[in-house]
């Protein structure tokens, strides 16, 4: 039976991404779907044939304030700031747009941080499937990851994670207070409130990250479902190529290394470009920079006949083609680096990308560069090493081809029944 379906997200690409694939999915199926999201998302989901609906944030300021870009890719501060002063200050807003969506809607699927829709669907009594795209967000204490605010949780023995937390659940009334405060006027219960540390949702919880990058533990949110990364990577229904230049230069020689920084960290890309031009250069090696559109005409003059300058490409287009990704470990990159089979450095700027670079180097995909050191000599070693890494990413890569993570998403919020007050 066709169910209309509602999907909420916000973010970069990497965060919406993964959604759109199930959208399509969905759409594939029969469904009716509704995905909202940045408004600047509107003209790229609308081209693939789904309904959208804007709700803030509107994420300009990530694009245009460069103090704002700073402040969000911050190593020790990133996270807390992107929750408290960019995604949490519109939320009633937010929610008074999807309430009236959710009324529409027969399953309510959302990220992490598209935290008025669990709020709609509660209110409305719909079922609401939450969603963890990364390691990180579950916050396992059997296999805990590594994020910069608290680099000790790995070395922590099971009984200490435990405890730690517990904490970590009382500081969610703290950071999110407003949030709390909306359910309060709403007459809805505090559970109603999404977690920012190991969200969970009776109804089911989709786990959109590969078993092969982190196997399932006992301390999973259940009813669990673990899908595998969902992916999707046109710059839109219409360009869903390698542009000609690109497409040439590809053609004309060795295969490159890769150099990208996905949507987020481009914003705020340091001396990234310029350390990666002079080791591809003093190498005498090719390669490829992804720069992003706010950043390409600072960059272009990098290009020569061995770098190439693009704005954006489709990762799995152009990674399997080169020889080795240097990016900055955000989940949607790092689904698409071990898809592609190619050794990958990964470079993590802030959230969950330390715990992503850390887990490519136990896998022996890769290696990993902390930001702060990251420089032409270590990145020219490290452009060495990555060719012993060649057969572990190659398997890892068939491993990850080898799921239908989209598919298994489908089938569980088909498989979602109404809540008996909407039966």
């Amino acid at each position: 039976m066709a169910k209309r379906v509602l999907i909420a997200t916000v973010g970069s690409f990497g965060d919406l991404h993964p959604y759109l694939a199930i959208a399509l999915g969905l759409k594939q199926r029969g469904h009716t779907v509704t995905l909202a999201s940045s408004g600047m998302y509107q003209e790229k989901v609308e081209s693939e044939g789904i309904r959208f609906v804007a709700i803030p944030p509107h994420l300009a300021d990530l694009e245009h304030n460069a103090e704002v870009r700073r402040k969000a890719m911050a190593t020790f501060d990133g996270t807390r700031y992107v929750v408290q002063e960019i995604f949490l200050p519109p939320i009633e807003e937010a929610y008074r747009i999807l309430l009236e969506e959710v009324k529409q809607a027969d399953v309510a699927v959302g990220s992490t941080f598209a935290m008025g829709l669990p709020l709609a669907a509660s209110k409305m009594g719909v079922p609401y499937l939450t969603t963890a795209l990364q390691p990180a967000a579950l916050l396992s204490a059997y296999d805990p990851p590594l994020v910069p605010a608290m680099p000790f949780l790995p070395m922590m023995p099971l009984w200490m994670l435990r405890v730690v937390y517990q904490g970590l659940d009382k500081m969610n009334g703290f950071l999110l207070e407003k949030a709390y405060a909306l359910a309060a006027r709403e007459g809805l219960p505090a559970t109603a409130v999404p977690k920012l540390f190991g969200q969970c949702s009776p109804d089911g919880n989709l786990i959109l990250f590969s078993k092969h990058f982190m196997a399932e533990q006992p301390d999973f949110p259940q009813p669990a479902t673990v899908c595998g990364f969902p992916f999707y990577d046109k710059l839109d229904a219409a360009n869903a190529g390698l542009e000609e230049g690109l497409e040439k230069f590809l053609r004309d020689g060795d295969a490159p290394y890769v150099f990208t920084l996905g949507t987020s960290a481009v914003l705020d890309p340091g001396h990234f470009y310029e350390e990666a031009s002079i080791a591809v250069n003093r190498m005498r090696k090719r390669a490829v920079f992804l720069v992003g559109r706010t950043n390409y005409d600072q960059y272009r003059s990098l290009g020569n006949d061995r770098i190439y300058i693009a704005q954006y490409a489709p990762h799995s287009l152009l990674m399997p083609r080169g020889a080795v990704t240097v990016h900055q470990g955000g989940v949607g990159t790092t689904a698409q680096a071990l898809r592609a089979g190619k050794p990958m450095i990964v470079v993590p700027y802030s959230h969950d990308q330390p715990d992503n670079a850390r887990r490519c180097v136990n896998l022996g995909v890769g290696l990993s560069i902390a930001r702060n050191r990251f420089n032409a000599s270590g990145l020219e070693e490290a452009l060495i090493a990555a060719a012993s890494k060649v057969e572990a990413a190659r398997k890892m890569g068939a491993l990850i081809q080898s799921e239908d993570a989209v598919a298994r998403a489908c089938e569980k919020i088909e498989a979602t029944q109404p809540s008996p007050s909407r039966i």
